[in-house]
């Protein structure tokens, strides 16, 4: 009892980052359905949609949604829409919505919910969902949420979601991390602006030519690869892409953090290496690498689909941005295949809700195609469903088509433990005692991997 409830206050004093996704390790690459799946799938989502009434005829329920979407500009309008296009399909249901910013959002969920009063369905991103879990505040899914649409999930996101086995939580907006280009420099430094980097070598190489090129008519010195290395846990979250990309990873294969292996120095070697040549700048934020990339100081960037609307705003030429940008999966690497993690949002049901089946109900329509295509069309959301995700109206243009293939390879990250936001924070301060401060890989490896052990009660 005083584990848990020192894991529950640690919960409580970790913001949640944007950045999101669970589970761990590597997952199956998942092959596009045929014709004959989407009619299937699409007959079985009907199907779950129209699911008998909640309550008795003539009766209604009301349910609850935490949420931050309506407490954003951006999202505000399209989430209220879907709402109310979800209560005009089923009159039997009201929802009521809590809007909650997003920088209070975990912990003001955590405290609701530790204290019974969570809303019927919750929102969250991969680390708040690990806290809520370690709270006990989610319901198991495994038989409450319809089997056909579990099945519809690509198996990484649906990993990312479980926890000792149960599903607490369904996958909706995932973001996967996909690889961006600036075709200028790369005509600049020799290379094909219309080729990307098929693999991590040829991505290496071509980094290091443009990093050649000096820099820029102004002065500013043009890097090949912008790697977030800044004191932020975003920096840790982003590097588990990179240590499977070598064959490394963040925990072993029964959840022990196991930081000090073959792959993670091999990852850290290589990095260290660029931010020594000056391929790769060191100590910066991923907001910062934003607007170098914007501004044509930096080759390559990895980012998720958001990326996109962030380099034309920064670049200050909108749309046309798009004409100086490639975009592509990230190069394989020493696993042979296409290694990158995801952030998402994610959609759970609390466990002492007095509504589950309407709760249900509400998740599975707002991941359900209809809901998925407005709000794919309002702010080009993905869908981790595969049914949807190979649906034209999601592949309207080469960008969405990235998106959506590298989302058949992205792997959850690891965040099962709820302390997990604070062993990111440890393991950003570990490459930064790498690649700034000169220390040995090995010995940081080993003393961080001890540090998280401990934290994480192992």
């Amino acid at each position: 009892m005083k584990k848990t409830l020192a894991v529950m206050m640690s919960a409580l004093m970790v913001g949640g980052l944007a950045l999101s996704g669970c589970g761990g390790g590597q997952t199956a690459t998942t092959a596009a359905p045929t014709e004959a799946a989407k009619t299937e799938a699409a007959g079985t989502e009907s199907a779950a949609e129209s699911a008998a009434p909640v309550a008795a005829s003539g009766e209604q329920v009301t349910i609850t949604i935490s949420n931050w979407l309506e407490a954003e500009e951006a999202t505000s309008a399209i989430f209220k829409e879907l709402l109310d296009d979800f209560m005009a399909a089923n009159p039997d249901i009201k929802v009521e919505s809590q809007a909650i910013p997003f920088n209070q959002y975990k912990d003001q969920v955590l405290i609701a919910g530790t204290s019974g009063n969570a809303a019927d369905v919750i929102m969250g991103n991969s680390q708040m969902m690990s806290a809520f879990n370690g709270a006990g505040i989610l319901a198991e899914l495994d038989s409450l949420a319809s089997k056909d649409v579990l099945d519809d999930i690509y198996p990484g996101y649906l990993s990312g979601t479980t926890y000792g086995g149960k599903v607490k939580a369904l996958s909706w907006a995932p973001h996967p991390i996909a690889m961006y280009y600036n075709k200028d420099l790369f005509t600049k430094a020799g290379l094909d602006p219309e080729k990307a980097p098929a693999t991590w070598d040829e991505m290496t190489e071509a980094a290091k030519a443009v990093a050649a090129l000096g820099k820029d008519d102004s002065g500013n010195t043009i890097y090949g690869l912008g790697l977030p290395t800044g004191k932020v846990a975003h920096t840790g979250t982003v590097f588990n892409g990179i240590f499977y990309t070598f064959g490394g990873h963040f925990v072993d294969k029964d959840g022990v953090v196991d930081l000090n292996n073959e792959g993670n120095v091999a990852a850290l070697t290589w990095t260290k290496e660029l931010v020594d040549a000056k391929v790769i700048p060191a100590g910066l934020e991923i907001k910062d690498l934003r607007g170098l990339f914007a501004s044509g100081q930096i080759g390559i960037i990895f980012d998720g689909d958001m990326g996109r609307g962030a380099f034309r705003a920064s670049s200050g030429i909108g749309e046309e941005f798009d004409k100086k940008m490639g975009i592509a999966i990230i190069p394989a690497g020493e696993t042979g295949r296409s290694e990158t993690v995801y952030t998402e949002h994610q959609l759970a049901v609390f466990e002492k809700s007095e509504h589950k089946e309407a709760a249900i109900r509400l998740v599975e329509y707002l991941i359900g195609k209809d809901a998925m295509l407005k709000y794919h069309k309002s702010n080009a959301v993905l869908s981790a469903r595969k049914s949807i995700a190979t649906l034209p109206e999601m592949n309207e243009d080469y960008f969405m088509e990235v998106f959506n293939k590298q989302s058949e390879t992205a792997s959850p990250l690891p965040a099962t433990n709820a302390m997990f936001d604070n062993a990111m924070n440890e393991v950003t301060k570990a490459i930064e005692r790498i690649v700034v401060n000169n220390e040995d890989i090995a010995t940081v490896l080993d003393e961080t991997n001890a540090t998280i052990r401990e934290m994480y009660g192992q």
